[in-house]
């Protein structure tokens, strides 16, 4: 990661002009009102994989979470970043309290922790309910009785649980955890007003932003929806929100859509990538910085931003305990610090770029280009690559690694093995298959898709054959279209045993790829004899 000294920005009449909104759903006049005088969107920090979850700490800086490389990275006022904590257990939301301490949902390590910065000291405050694993939670809230709310989701291509429903819970002030909600669907992002008094939980299967009425810490009235997204405006969403100290509600959609208190719509604040998440900062508490995929955004508001609460809850005693502990280092501390064993795991961590864990020599009879091959990590698979497969820079921000594959005599166009994973599982298992599938011309194509194991995981692999519609950048550029004649993809969706999402594709002219598919399956250690057949 490096600080953009020359930031990536847009005036925010430019932006709102290119955004297209209706007279109907955008009062100019509102947002602008909201915003500081000629203020610009301004990139901050960029070149992560996906960006989650900024907190503004009592003591100056940023914290932001960067999912898929397991960090959460610390932005100095000077706009400098560095690592905060790496791993961080594929950390997601987090929030700070008014005495400092960071509190962070931590998806990876399916727990919820406190982080003492000044020393390190990271305590776990609740990893299971009812006897079995969360489910892998994902925002929370401070709600000023010394509690905490925290949303428990799960995004995946089988979107498996262990609890009976995805939740939101409440940890009081003592350490308990209760189930406080478990008729949502997925519930995401969440937050608690100023006053103490209501409880928002963002929907984003269907667009809704829900509404319960506080009774008393953890118990909530019956909810109700305040607002709905317009699908071709919002998309889905709203994922991440903050207050301001008005009141207002600002939640990531397409954009950044503000609302009233109630719910009523205030306008749209677009961003240059599609929003996570929102948190007020800075010296004033009046930047709005924003999470938004690649990247980290500010916005200087006319508003400030609501309050920190004074303090969130302490470790139930049985889960303070470290009789049995590890450590991990906090990055700017000298501090090891304490977990009990069971919640340190960090199963799931997804570690980013490639790592070769050793390079190896071995005769593999009827298989020639597999004579010298290479184990390979990428996150938490393993691959055993050929050594006449080429590793070459990655072409984008979303891929892992690829892969230059020899080509087969006549061949005009390059074949390539692509290693890539998305937060959430890149939308689920048929819906890849269907889209690699789309990818070819419906003229003549040929399909082919199977399921089994392997043993890092469950597998979905899809052969189809015929003309490839190339699009440069891929499929989501935009660019024009080149149709490639007798090309064929290789396409395998990987769960690993730990529901980490991979995605493996094997893609050129049909002879290459063909030769390919012996040293492709054995790769990641597939058996195609042992396969079913898959519809989508």
């Amino acid at each position: 990661m490096r600080c953009w000294k020359r930031s990536v920005c847009l005036l925010l009449a430019g932006v709102l002009a290119l955004s297209s909104l209706t007279a109907s759903s955008l009062t100019a006049a509102d947002v602008k009102d909201l915003i500081a005088p000629n203020a610009e969107v301004k990139k901050v920090v960029g070149d992560c994989k996906f960006t989650e979850g900024p907190a503004f700490s009592p003591k100056g800086f940023l914290l932001f979470s960067d999912i898929p490389n397991s960090r959460i990275v610390k932005v100095e006022a000077d706009g400098t970043s560095s690592d905060f904590l790496k791993p961080s257990g594929n950390a997601n939301g987090l929030a700070f309290d008014a005495a400092g301490n960071l509190y962070a949902c931590q998806g990876g390590s399916r727990r919820v922790v406190k982080i003492t910065p000044q020393d390190g000291k990271v305590e776990s405050l609740c990893d299971s309910y009812d006897g079995k694993p969360i489910n892998s939670p994902n925002d929370l809230a401070l709600d000023g009785h010394g509690g905490l709310y925290f949303s428990d989701p799960r995004y995946g291509a089988d979107a498996k649980i262990d609890q009976p429903c995805m939740g939101v819970y409440y940890i009081d002030a003592a350490g308990k955890t209760t189930r406080v909600i478990d008729d949502r669907a997925r519930p995401n992002g969440i937050l608690v007003t100023a006053d103490g008094k209501t409880l928002l939980v963002a929907e984003p299967n269907k667009r809704e932003l829900w509404s319960y009425e506080i009774t008393g810490p953890g118990k909530l009235g019956s909810g109700k929806i305040i607002f709905t997204g317009d699908m071709t405006l919002d998309g889905v969403g709203p994922d991440g929100m903050c207050l301001d100290a008005e009141g207002r509600i600002y939640a990531t959609y397409k954009s950044v859509v503000v609302l009233s208190s109630t719910g009523e719509l205030i306008g749209r604040i677009p961003v240059p990538e599609q929003p996570a998440n929102c948190k007020f900062g800075g010296p004033a508490n009046k930047t709005l910085f924003i999470t938004a995929r690649t990247s980290l955004y500010s916005l200087e508001m006319s508003v400030a931003g609501a309050a920190l609460v004074a303090s969130g809850p302490k470790p139930a005693p049985q889960l303070s305990q470290t009789s049995d502990r590890t450590t991990r280092n906090v990055v700017g501390t000298n501090v090891r610090t304490p977990f009990i064993k069971r919640a340190s795991n960090e199963r799931g961590a997804y570690r980013g770029p490639a790592r070769r864990t050793q390079d190896k020599k071995e005769e593999v009879k009827g298989k020639p280009d597999e004579a010298a091959s290479k184990e390979m990590k990428f996150g938490e698979i393993t691959l055993n690559v050929p050594a006449s497969w080429k590793q070459q820079e990655p072409s984008n921000k979303l891929r892992l690694a690829q892969f230059k594959i020899p080509a087969a005599e006549g061949d005009e166009h390059p074949t390539e093995l692509v290693i890539s994973s998305f937060p959430g599982g890149g939308g689920g298992v048929d819906a890849n298959l269907k889209r690699w599938v789309s990818q070819f011309s419906s003229d003549g194509r040929k399909v082919k898709i199977t399921t089994g194991e392997c043993p890092q995981g469950a597998y979905h692999f899809s052969d189809v054959k015929g003309t490839f519609e190339y699009t440069a950048g891929g499929p989501f550029a935009g660019g024009k279209k080149e149709l490639r004649p007798n090309h064929q993809s290789h396409s395998v969706v990987l769960v690993t045993k730990d529901k980490e999402v991979y995605f493996l594709r094997l893609t050129g002219p049909e002879k290459a790829v063909t030769a390919a598919e012996k040293s492709f399956r054995a790769a990641f250690g597939a058996d195609a004899s042992k396969e079913k057949d898959y519809e989508i």
